[in-house]
C-alpha cells in the first residue's frame, strides 16, 4: 500500500484568546467568523489561571476562547482583537498536527484564502 503526504504550507492553528471578564467574548467571535479570520470557536467562561509574582500567588480569572484558522492569519488576528479590545491581549497559537476531511475542509473553506 502507498502512502502520500501531502504537504500544506498553510498549515491549521487553534488559537487560544485569553479575554478579560469585562470584554465580549460572543461578540468577537462574531466579528472574526463575519471577517473570515476563523472558521470556528469555543468559549469557556471562568478560567482561571494561577500566577506567581515573586513569593506572591494570585488568581486571574479570563473567559478563554479556542478558534481554528490558518496559521498565516495570526498575525491579523492578533491586530483585529487587540484593536476591538483595546488594549494588548493574551494570544497564542498551537498546531493542529492532524485532521479529518471534513474538519480541513472547514477551516480551509470558511476563512480568507491565501
Amino acid at each position: 500500500m502507498q502512502f502520500l503526504v501531502k504537504h500544506k504550507i498553510n498549515s491549521m492553528v487553534n488559537i487560544i484568546i485569553y479575554l478579560k471578564k469585562e470584554h465580549s467574548a460572543k461578540e468577537l467571535v462574531k466579528y472574526l467568523l463575519k471577517e473570515k479570520l476563523i472558521a470556528s470557536a469555543s468559549i469557556d467562561e471562568d478560567n482561571i489561571s494561577y500566577k506567581s509574582d515573586n513569593d506572591n500567588y494570585f488568581e486571574e480569572v479570563y473567559t478563554v476562547i479556542t478558534s481554528q484558522s490558518k496559521s498565516l492569519l495570526f498575525s491579523e488576528i492578533v491586530k483585529v482583537v487587540e484593536a476591538k479590545i483595546g488594549e494588548e491581549t493574551p494570544i497564542i497559537s498551537t498546531p493542529i498536527v492532524a485532521a479529518n476531511k471534513i474538519f480541513d475542509d472547514n477551516v480551509r473553506t470558511k476563512t480568507i484564502p491565501i
